[in-house]
């Protein structure tokens, strides 16, 4: 049996908000603590979500993993959002955020993680979030942006969705100084750099990339990732540091993955999506916002009786005015039909 991604042996976390700093008229709670033998920051920063009213379902923003500095954060519900067995295969729900009024962004399954106790038996009601998606949470409670979470678990049922205000997190960040070393200035998450250039060499760096909510085509629902035998309208983000190159042409395979008879297995789809699109294709769109590629990609997983299909894989080739080219990966979870 494959072990689960494991990040931190995690005590609960409601004994930590009890012993924690509450930021008077807010659900926001913080814990400034330093390592005594590495003085690494070991502090956290608590928000209860609005509509629990049990107090059993918090966002914890934590600036080390067990004595190592690591900035990452727990979702913790009152709901189960995986059981041990998908945590033990490395299976996790999919998980979509919105700050504020920004785009929906769907989260990588690099992103997530297990979370354990000390024991390292599987916390079923927590996720673990990690790398860049958790400074970007960060950056936008500290600019006073709620931050709200939908999760869509493997198992089916109705989407969980939770609400975490951003009043108190910037008076609760600065107290842990914004998980900086001590001695060092508290940033919510460093902006990155626009980097111009005179002449285009080579392609743009991509620094991240990631898909947006899809769009039921019929219904105008937004979804995290696919429903089985609907179509739909998915952006496609990719963040780049521009140096002067356009993207003129752009091409997207896929694979999807599979259940089928108690096993597993990958397809690859013989179809290209081409932008601009060519004659007889489906139309393939693009726009640029600032430093940002948004692609929106026409996709539609067939329903089948004896195979489920639990992923749309997306393989991207952008090529840009100069004649280089860059390519990216990303998947998208899909679900049964209704």
């Amino acid at each position: 049996m494959r072990r689960p991604l494991l990040l931190l042996a995690s005590a609960a976390l409601s004994g930590m908000a009890l012993a924690a700093t509450r930021v008077p008229g807010t659900f926001t709670y913080y814990s400034a603590a330093r390592d005594p033998i590495t003085d690494a920051n070991t502090g956290s920063v608590i928000i209860d979500e609005v509509n629990d009213t049990s107090g059993q379902t918090r966002l914890a923003l934590r600036c080390a993993d067990r004595d190592r500095p690591a900035l990452w954060a727990t979702l913790t519900t009152k709901n189960a959002l995986l059981s041990e067995e998908e945590a033990y295969a490395g299976l996790k729900p999919a998980v979509t955020i919105r700050l504020g009024d920004d785009p929906a962004v769907v989260l990588r399954d690099s992103d997530l993680v297990s979370v354990v106790d000390t024991r390292e038996n599987v916390l079923t009601r927590n996720i673990g979030l990690q790398g860049a998606v958790v400074r970007q949470i960060a950056a936008g409670l500290n600019a006073g942006k709620r931050l709200v979470v939908r999760v869509n678990r493997r198992t089916g049922g109705q989407a969980l969705t939770y609400t975490f205000p951003a009043r108190g997190f910037d008076v609760a960040w600065a107290g842990v100084n914004g998980c900086q070393p001590y001695g060092r200035a508290a940033t919510a998450a460093a902006p990155r750099a626009t980097i111009p250039s005179s002449s285009a060499v080579g392609a743009p760096k991509f620094t991240e990339w990631y898909f947006t909510t899809c769009r039921d085509t019929v219904s105008g629902a937004s979804r995290a990732g696919l429903v089985a035998g609907r179509a739909h309208l998915c952006d496609l983000v990719i963040e780049t540091v521009p140096n002067g190159a356009r993207p003129v042409a752009a091409e997207f395979r896929y694979e999807l993955e599979y259940r089928e008879g108690g096993r597993t297995g990958k397809l690859t789809l013989p179809g290209v999506d081409a932008w601009p699109p060519r004659a007889g294709d489906t139309v393939t769109r693009f726009r640029q916002e600032g430093s940002r590629l948004v692609f929106t990609l026409p996709l539609n997983v067939r329903v089948r009786a004896e195979r489920v299909y639990t992923s749309l894989g997306v393989t991207g080739k952008v090529t840009f005015d100069n004649g280089s080219v860059k390519s990216i990966y990303e998947a998208l979870p899909v679900r049964p039909a209704y």
